[in-house]
């Protein structure tokens, strides 16, 4: 576009010059070029539609320009036409004269007369009395030319912004209120990322793996969730061809801004692999979150991979019983991890791992789109990531009849990708991140694992929000990552939905808690607390204390606390014990960690401390009282069930050695939120023998 092009006054400045006229007194400042039009009704002036010109000399000669037939609709707007000069043509070669009287004017080529009612260097405003309807007219300085902008015809131009040849993606965010574009959303094809610009335009080049367009929510904007109100929309497929393909979004503003205060959920592993299994999650699970979140209006869950176990028959199921989740107050917004079940293992292997893993994702994008993606809730972006790399298939007993063998990890395309979309979030030193993925972390050396922690050092705090063990543990990067405001990375590893794979008549995971989810209560670029909820079970329930010499099912395969190595039956595992645990009362904090936790032994009746409890070191012992249970009661017969890498033990000696005929004691456990000035303190009094674990293990 070129400003200030020229003026007409000096292109017909030696005509008029040239021509004289009697009787002529239109005043010296009425020289140069106007715009003459129509006021109806009191419409706006300053955005006319042009169809004439005239032009003067101050001398009360005027020549008058017309648009050519070819050319319609040119806009004066703000003192400027746009237009070119040629699109103009001269009626003839007269020229007009304009005469005055007082403050009566009479333009020789108009009907009428012209009741000068203002006079401004720009403009000049008349009241008409003639034979036209107008109740009034005025004069619009023309104080330069300016080309006309191309058309937005979705290929040349979308809303202003012209759009690159190199590019064949792009469209418009706008808001939905205001019908304008949005600027600075972030918006990917899963391997590019940009922002719209001033205009809410977006533009780049698609991948030639590109399956979608989408964006990353903003702050201040609504998470979209038209037809599932509780499924988030904010992806469209796409198949790129070469050509542009405009795809648009609209986006609704938040009624009382960003959401600085809000919840989100964890959900380790649904994993359901029938319609029983879904039918519990559906009645168990989920109406527990809407009992635990009733009367918060701002929640968003994330279900951390596995929603599904291996059987693409249960999708249909699954997304119907997380799409209209409503807890009293508003609809809880339910977001997707992939996990390692959640690849399609009806897709062909190939044994090209890359494309592999590509195809085995289509099936969870059908449902729920990307893989890798991000949104902003107040002051924290989140992001969700699929980190599993496929391998080979095997036999599987589920519905698909085989699975994928894998590696945890990501591409360097997914790194590319990430760091992309870090580096578009503005002031990461002031916000919290969440990565969120399946298989954890915890300070793994391969697979691209260190680029992600180090990408997370800039934000003012990092979480990491994983699932797949189906057992909780808590990992601090202590000396390795923090964020901008000190607090070290902290990966959170959820205990499964499902527990132990939804096991008959019991609702525990492999290490002994119960099946549940994790609730986080968000306060600006913190969490200002979070706590772990076991389904159906009250939200201070977290600890069990156990006797640490007793034997379980000594009539089976019995089980103990505190032998090392202990064969069940004829199988090949072992389940481990640990000889600290003898003469002692053992507590298992659910939730715990080796640095935010305390748990101490007091007398009941008075309150009075009796002794501190030490942390076993992870990887040290199994739940003894679980493993026996679900080996003897419930014919498990692999390993699984005999999990050590994360030990929630604590232990102490009483003066008798022997727990089972203390009495007046209770356990407290004490946790403080890092960062924070939040605390909880859970007791628990009684303990948990073989008598009673059905009940204790199931609701």
């Amino acid at each position: 576009m070129k400003t200030f092009k020229f003026f007409f006054v000096c292109l017909f400045l030696a005509v008029i010059a040239s021509c004289t006229k009697e009787d002529t007194y239109a005043p010296a400042d009425m020289s140069g070029t106007w715009v003459f039009s129509a006021s109806s009704n009191g419409a706006m002036w300053n955005d006319l539609k042009v169809s004439a010109l005239y032009v003067f000399d101050g001398k009360g000669g005027y020549i008058v320009k017309k648009l050519t037939s070819e050319v319609q609709g040119v806009t004066y707007y703000n003192g400027k036409v746009y237009a070119e000069d040629n699109l103009f043509t001269q009626i003839d070669s007269k020229v007009y004269s304009v005469k005055t009287a007082g403050n009566k004017y009479l333009f020789e080529s108009l009907t009428g007369t012209y009741t000068l009612v203002s006079s401004k260097p720009e403009q000049m405003t008349f009241d008409y009395s003639g034979p036209a309807s107008a109740t009034g007219y005025k004069l619009s300085k023309v104080t330069s030319f300016m080309e006309p902008e191309p058309p937005d015809d979705g290929k040349v131009r979308i809303n202003g912004t012209e759009i690159l040849e190199v590019n064949d993606l792009a469209g418009l965010i706008q808001d939905k209120t205001t019908g304008k574009g949005i600027p600075g959303v972030i918006v990917t094809d899963g391997y590019n990322c940009t922002k719209t610009d001033e205009n809410g335009v977006y533009q780049f080049k698609s991948n030639a793996l590109t399956r979608f367009i989408y964006y990353t929510t903003p702050a201040d904007y609504k998470v979209e969730a038209p037809t599932s109100p509780s499924l988030p929309v904010f992806y469209k497929a796409v198949k790129p061809n070469g050509e542009l393909l405009r795809t648009d979004f609209t986006l609704e503003k938040l009624s009382g801004g960003k959401e600085t205060n809000w919840t989100f959920i964890g959900i380790g592993d649904p994993q359901c692999a029938t319609s029983s299994n879904a039918s519990r999650y559906n009645s168990e699970t989920i109406p527990d979150i809407k009992k635990t979140t009733a009367g918060k209006s701002s929640v968003y869950a994330m279900t951390l991979g596995d929603i599904v176990f291996d059987s693409t028959d249960m999708w249909p199921t699954m997304r119907a019983s997380m799409s209209a989740v409503h807890n009293g107050t508003s609809y809880i917004i339910f977001f997707q991890t992939i996990g390692n079940h959640d690849h399609d293992s009806l897709q062909p292997d190939t044994s090209d791992n890359l494309m592999d893993d590509y195809n085995a994702t289509s099936t969870f994008g059908k449902y729920y789109g990307p893989v890798n993606y991000s949104f902003d809730r107040g002051d924290v972006h989140v992001v969700s990531m699929d980190d599993i790399m496929v391998t080979e298939q095997k036999s599987s007993s589920k519905s698909n009849g085989k699975t994928w063998s894998y590696s945890g990890g990501f591409t360097q395309a997914q790194i590319d990708w990430l760091k992309q979309d870090i580096a578009l979030v503005d002031n990461k030193a002031e916000k919290m991140i969440f990565i969120c993925c399946h298989i954890p972390f915890k300070n793994s050396s391969s697979n691209h694992y260190p680029d992600v922690l180090k990408l997370m050092d800039e934000f003012k705090e990092a979480h990491l929000m994983i699932g797949h063990t189906h057992y909780t543990q808590n990992y601090i990067y202590t000396n390795t990552h923090k964020g901008k405001g000190g607090l070290p990375l902290y990966e959170h590893i959820h205990g499964s939905a499902c527990g132990a794979w939804w096991t008959k008549e019991c609702s525990s995971t492999v290490s002994g808690e119960p099946s549940g989810y994790t609730v986080y209560d968000i306060e600006g670029a913190h969490i200002k607390d979070w706590f772990f909820k076991g389904t159906n079970k009250d939200k201070d329930f977290q600890l069990r204390v156990f006797d640490g010499n007793e034997i379980y099912y000594s009539s089976g395969y019995p089980i103990n606390w505190y032998t090392a190595s202990q064969k069940v039956g004829t199988y090949s595992f072992v389940v481990k014990g640990n000889s600290a645990l003898k003469n002692c009362f053992v507590a298992q904090v659910f939730n715990d960690d080796d640095s935010n936790w305390s748990v101490a032994l007091y007398k009941k009746s008075t309150g009075a401390k009796i002794g501190e409890f030490k942390r076993l070191a992870n990887g040290t012992c199994s739940n003894a009282a679980m493993s026996a249970h679900y080996y003897n009661k419930k014919g498990k017969t692999s390993d699984s069930y005999r999990s050590w890498t994360a030990s929630h033990y604590w232990y102490y000696k009483p003066a008798s050695g022997n727990p089972a005929t203390e009495s007046d004691w209770e356990v407290v456990a004490t946790q403080t939120i890092p960062g924070g000035k939040v605390s909880h303190t859970y007791k628990c009094s009684t303990l948990t023998a073989e008598k009673n674990l059905e009940k204790e293990f199931h609701f």
